[in-house]
């Protein structure tokens, strides 16, 4: 959904509330937040992971904020692309992690 609000951005459309930098930013921020923060599951990683996607986070947020209250379109770009890396980090340890089992209680 974040790709289609970009390229829609990007590409000039003129859809309301994204037809705007701020309001493509906040639309970005808050599907980020939504999909990423209050959707997701508690972490078991450890330490490069957590790292990464902590950093790729304060990023994310910093860069919202910044787009939404600044209207740039530079701040837009970097909330964009650190919001892809972070699907691509989270992607890449679900791949990469083993069948979860979960014990019976």
């Amino acid at each position: 959904m974040n790709v289609a609000v970009y390229v829609a951005f990007t590409q000039g459309a003129d859809v309301p509330v994204i037809d705007s930098v701020r309001g493509a930013g906040g639309t970005i921020l808050l599907l980020g937040i939504m999909g990423g923060c209050a959707l997701s599951a508690a972490s078991e990683s450890e330490g490069l992971y957590l790292r990464l996607a902590g950093a790729l986070g304060v990023i994310a947020l910093v860069a919202g904020l910044a787009g939404v209250i600044l209207a740039s379109e530079l701040a837009l770009a970097v909330l964009f692309y650190a919001t892809i890396a972070l699907w691509l980090a989270a992607t890449v340890r679900h791949a990469l992690a083993g069948p979860r089992v979960e014990a019976m209680k």
